[in-house]
């Protein structure tokens, strides 16, 4: 049985029931139960007859008073022999309409009768706990409303849609003279408690609610999206060979269902008109982006969805899409309700945990599902709507429900995809086939932690720069920088102060300690630097590495795998400022040590002439000002490269680091400038200095080897100035359209 045919049988199966139910409800004698079944195939057959058994016990146990057990039922139907017993969601019913109907009801009854059950009716049934039906199909509760009826403040103009639960339509409320999406529910259930915590431009707005009990209805009244929902959109591209499907076919979807109702298409529309030239790869991307932020919200609010399907994701007239129907969905923060409380949702589009979840004879419950289940649901979305096919070819009915459900866990579980690769073969459908397959991935603690996560990879398919950045190849040099952060940054921020003493050693004891030392003295001149040296570096090491250890510790410790935290702003901040601090570091470290070469030489060698006290302070502050302006860039360079990007992977840039992000590009421009103005300040500070110091000679060598320093140098800024302002270009540029992913487009309803 193929996919098109197996969703033919729930239609097929839920008429059935649904025709079942008005016998009931039509009264007389109890309707026989075998006129409702399906010939063929054996499978819908006997879920058929599972499920028709269940709507039968309630109405004879709670309406009636013609009580029946299961095992008559077995006497009179050989399918429920000749199968592997009997369902044990059909036993579990048993139990609870004679719950419901008043019975004390012994659980241990059920294992007597049942011994090869007794295991899974240990697990699934309660002894204080409410008991809820397992009936496949939901009979309506309430009065049936029809168009062109007025109830309440609404007068009922079309029906939108039809689902189990509820009947939608479009309504025009008297009292405030707009329309409004009206939900006609039965008087059941926390929908509108649930909704009235979302203020999301992703997410439909919910304005009230009204209870008629004297009809048995509940009236949800909404804001109106007229640009269809995502499913009609699904069949308009299965139209369309892959290559010919672009943005514009999203938007004649669109203008379709704003025809039927006689609305036309938002005029100059600039989102219209980029999604038009849009890929359709792109045009996906941009709905998930989207739709997982306002996942993200509402999961940040204790709001599981936990019925993610196209028909249930609404589209507005400027192409803008919003989540509705949270009709079993669960929020924690709505008193009086548990997970345990809803059960349903759409097979095709849950995760396999949601699928055991569901069966009444696996160990798994609603309480162990999370956000991820929505996003794995969304990711089902995303991959029909790509490729115009489910990623998971549910072909056939396993013969009840709870065989149906651990056929369909077991076969995303195997992650056989259709399609296995993807069908385009630029760069844009690749990243997106390979970002969905991850959001399928069986294992929850595979895919993306959260909604944000989610979005924010899907909007790194548009930054393929910032992608790299965020998430670099196992094999790149970013990767072992973030398990050895600390040590890494001290030898890049080191390195040039080596260099710069080197240099200034030499130019001092070429043009000063030869001509005032005796020979013999030479030597204690370099005794002199190493106390200093000694003190300086390791002290300023130790001040570094103080000031890097919250972020290298941080930094470490996600490369090494350990769960995923939320770096704070200020630890993002000051990744953001490490190259100040180490600027700042080194020149308060060469300032301090100048005034001690003089002294400490003094007392190795006795009275020197007043005037080195000058000159050595300065030769050393002339070549820590060199020193200091290349370690901002390598501190800077690593910190954009590896410090940040590591802090916000999971994320992405935040809206409060913009300001930073954009503060530091602007610095890096300052310290260019320092990198090379400073060598050519330092030669005229040196010139002057020795001519104070000492009668003698330039010597043209030094300066030149001075020169050759500062423009190699400058060379050097100047390359790592280019690489930091293009990976700040592209990290600005992703928040920025995280936050536009977040906050909608051009957001409007119509």
């Amino acid at each position: 049985m193929k996919l098109d045919d197996a969703d033919e049988a729930w239609d097929l199966l839920a008429s059935q029931l649904e025709t079942f139910i008005a016998e009931w409800e039509a009264g007389g004698e109890a309707p026989d139960l075998s006129q409702f079944l399906p010939a063929d195939p054996p499978e819908l057959r006997r879920m058929a007859l599972v499920e028709l058994i269940k709507i039968d016990l309630e109405y004879r146990w709670q309406h009636r008073e013609m009580p029946k057990r299961i095992e008559q039922y077995v006497d009179e139907f050989a399918e429920l022999r000749d199968h592997a017993g009997v369902p044990s969601d059909l036993i579990y019913e048993e139990f609870h309409v004679r719950r419901m109907a008043g019975e004390q009801v012994n659980i241990n009854e059920f294992a007597e009768r049942f011994p090869d059950k007794a295991d899974e009716l240990e697990r699934l049934l309660p002894t204080d706990a409410i008991s809820e039906s397992t009936c496949l199909f939901v009979k309506k509760e309430g009065e049936e409303v029809e168009v062109g009826q007025t109830i309440d403040d609404f007068h009922l103009l079309c029906k939108l849609g039809k689902g189990a639960f509820a009947s939608v339509f479009l309504a025009r409320q008297d009292s405030m003279q707009r329309l409004v999406a009206l939900k006609v529910s039965g008087d059941k259930g926390s929908e509108p408690q649930t909704l009235a915590q979302m203020d999301h431009p992703h997410i439909v707005r919910v304005y009230d609610q009204r209870q008629l009990p004297e009809r048995g209805l509940r009236l949800l009244y909404m804001q109106y999206v007229s640009g269809g929902t995502l499913q009609e959109v699904v069949r308009h591209v299965r139209e369309y060979p892959p290559h010919e499907r672009t943005g514009a076919l999203l938007l004649e979807a669109i203008d379709a269902s704003l025809s039927q109702r006689g609305e036309s298409p938002p005029a100059d529309s600039r989102w219209r008109m980029q999604l038009a030239k849009a890929s359709w790869p792109e045009v996906v991307c941009h709905l998930g982006a989207q739709l997982a932020g306002a996942l993200d919200y509402a999961h940040r609010r204790g709001v599981l969805h936990r019925d993610v399907k196209p028909a249930n994701v609404l589209i507005t007239g400027d192409a803008t899409p919003k989540l509705a129907d949270f009709n079993i969905s669960y929020s924690s923060k709505v008193e009086g309700t548990t997970p345990a409380a809803y059960f349903g949702g759409s097979l095709a589009y849950m995760s396999p945990e949601q699928l055991d979840a569901c069966n009444p004879s696996h160990a798994a419950t609603p309480d162990d599902l999370d956000g991820r289940a929505d996003l794995y649901s969304l990711g089902v979305v995303l991959w029909e709507l790509l490729y115009g096919q489910r990623p998971f070819q549910d072909d056939r009915l396993n013969g009840d429900w709870s065989n149906t459900l651990e056929a369909m866990a077991a076969t995303r579980r195997a992650q056989e995809l259709y399609p296995e690769e993807a069908s385009g073969r630029d760069r844009f459908a690749d990243e997106m086939h390979e970002l969905l397959k991850d959001c399928l991935h069986p294992d929850p603690e595979q895919r993306c932690a959260n909604g944000a996560e989610m979005a924010q990879r899907l909007q790194l398919c548009f930054h393929p720069h910032a992608k790299k950045l965020l998430h670099p190849p196992p094999n790149s040099w970013r990767r072992w920088v973030r398990k050895y952060p600390i040590i890494t940054g001290i030898v890049a921020v080191v390195f040039p102060h080596i260099l710069a003493s080197l240099l200034n050693v030499y130019y001092n004891f070429e043009k000063i300690v030869k001509q005032i030392i005796p020979p013999e003295e030479w030597w204690n001149f370099f005794l002199s630097i190493i106390p200093i040296n000694v003190t300086a570096y390791p002290l300023a090491i130790v001040v570094v590495s103080y000031l890097m250890w919250p972020i290298g510790r941080h930094v470490r410790a996600l490369a090494l795998g350990a769960p995923v935290t939320d770096a704070d702003v200020r630890l993002r901040r000051r990744a953001l400022r490490v190259g100040h601090l180490v600027a700042l570091v080194g020149i308060v470290s060469w300032v301090l040590t100048g005034p001690a070469i003089p002294g400490t030489l003094e007392l190795l060698v006795g009275e020197i002439p007043r005037r080195l006290y000058i000159y050595f302070p300065v030769s050393v502050l002339v070549c820590g000002l060199i020193a200091t302006a290349y370690p901002f860039f390598h501190a800077t360079f690593l910190a954009v490269q590896v410090y940040y990007p590591a802090l916000i992977e999971k994320t992405g840039p935040r809206t409060e680091d913009q300001t930073a992000l954009i503060k530091l590009g602007r610095s890096c421009g300052i310290y260019l400038l320092l990198a090379g103005g400073i060598p050519m300040l330092t030669i005229t500070l040196l010139i002057v200095s020795q001519s104070i110091a000492v009668s003698t000679d330039s010597d043209p060598v030094v300066y030149l080897v001075l020169s050759v320093i500062g423009l190699v140098g400058l060379g050097v800024s100047f390359w790592l100035y280019r690489i930091i302002q293009r990976d700040l270009a592209a990290l600005i540029s992703l928040g920025q359209s995280i936050e536009q992913g977040i906050a909608g487009s051009e957001e409007t309803a119509y």
